[in-house]
């Protein structure tokens, strides 16, 4: 028989964009679904083998396995909302206010995938590339017929270092959009 805290644990998760973002788009692999399925008992698991857990804590948790499962870094800060939202599960499941718990189930808002930002990054290295070496051979045909263009090497930003290392380390990064009107 499943807890009370188990399905609160399973109606978060499940109603999260980043898990559910990754799913649709496989990158946990053949099995997404699967690992989606298996994510919310983890996570209970870890509530209940663990004392005073903060949302921190959680947060990291949660984080590490999107990371390890899903290849799925999340920078939205969503991780941290939901950890908070399982931590007050937890406590109320803890004090046996089972229909608290469940009048919170009951207003928790449906995943919309439509929120999610697609952020493209293979074809951004292949320009931000292609665009350094055309750079790099101006310069050095420069160069070489006694021209100078008045540019130093460009500069790599931390974001673009950031990404170029994401991307070769075979990352997806799902980072805060704009909200649309």
């Amino acid at each position: 028989m499943e807890s009370l805290f188990g399905k609160a644990v399973e109606v978060t998760l499940k109603n999260w964009n980043p898990l559910q973002f990754a799913v649709s788009q496989q990158m946990g692999g053949h099995d997404s679904i699967a690992k989606r399925d298996w994510f919310p008992s983890v996570v209970e698991d870890f509530f209940y083998k663990n004392e005073d857990l903060d949302p921190d804590e959680v947060a990291d948790f949660i984080a590490t396995i999107m990371d390890s499962e899903f290849n799925t870094l999340v920078e939205d800060d969503s991780d941290l909302e939901v950890a908070s939202v399982l931590c007050r599960f937890y406590r109320l499941s803890e004090a046996g206010e089972k229909e608290k718990i469940q009048e919170e189930l009951e207003k928790m808002p449906k995943y919309n995938l439509d929120s999610c930002v697609v952020q493209d990054t293979e074809n951004e290295v292949e320009d931000d590339t292609h665009e350094m070496v055309t750079e790099q051979l101006t310069e050095l045909q420069l160069h070489e017929n006694g021209g100078d263009s008045g540019q130093g090497e460009r500069e790599l930003t931390e974001l673009e270092k950031q990404q170029l290392q994401d991307e070769a380390d075979g990352w997806t990064v799902q980072r805060k959009g704009r909200k649309r009107r």
